[in-house]
């Protein structure tokens, strides 16, 4: 693991710490169990491993938080939402005891190593986790315009179909398709269209 690739991770997790709002259920736990000496380690793993390296730790007893949040994907021709890890390559992890070495974990299938700062494992601060935590419940509970490339009010131009050229502005996101509204005969008229259709113009 490079210091740089660390400093990186560390300045994404500090910089969740504003968006927290309210502390769920969950969060409460997170803080309660790091007061009682149970430190939640960052772990990075292998590419596109993180499922697997949550699953193996799990079975030792660990308890593992991946966090992963609504993103759009274009599958077979249309946009569709699926989860995916919020830090790819990383999850949080936390031993079942104060007596629960870590050392197995760097040998666990799907995992590289566990991140270091310096020579001490990197430990997440509460109020980061718990961050981090409200951030994913937020951003998933959101609607589709949330998680769209195009967000409502922005300036775009059609670049595919009868009116490729025209330019507009979006009133509505959905999955599949982005309401524009548009001067079209002297009138305002809001037109459907797909997200490949549109380009946003800065």
């Amino acid at each position: 693991m490079s210091l740089l690739r660390e400093t990186v991770l560390e300045h994404h997790l500090n910089s969740l710490s504003s968006l927290a709002l309210a502390r769920s259920s969950a969060t409460m736990r997170v803080a309660e169990d790091t007061a009682a000496n149970l430190p939640w380690y960052v772990v990075h793993t292998k590419v596109r491993q993180e499922q697997t390296a949550c699953e193996n730790l799990a079975r030792q007893g660990y308890a593992v938080y991946l966090p992963r949040i609504k993103r759009l994907k274009r599958i077979r021709g249309r946009q569709q939402a699926q989860k995916e890890p919020l830090f790819p390559r990383y999850l949080f992890l936390q031993p079942g005891s104060s007596a629960h070495s870590i050392a197995p974990v760097r040998s666990t299938l799907g995992v590289t190593t566990i991140v270091r700062f310096g020579q001490e494992p990197a430990v997440m601060r509460p109020e980061i986790l718990s961050s981090i935590i409200d951030f994913e419940a937020r951003w998933n509970e959101a609607g589709d315009e949330k998680i769209s490339p195009f967000q409502p009010g922005e300036r775009v131009r059609v670049v595919d179909g009868p009116l490729s050229g025209l330019d507009g502005l979006i009133s509505g996101v959905s999955q599949e398709r982005v309401v524009v509204l548009m001067q079209l005969l002297g009138q305002d008229t809001r037109v459907s269209l797909s997200h490949h259709q549109l380009l946003v113009v800065s």
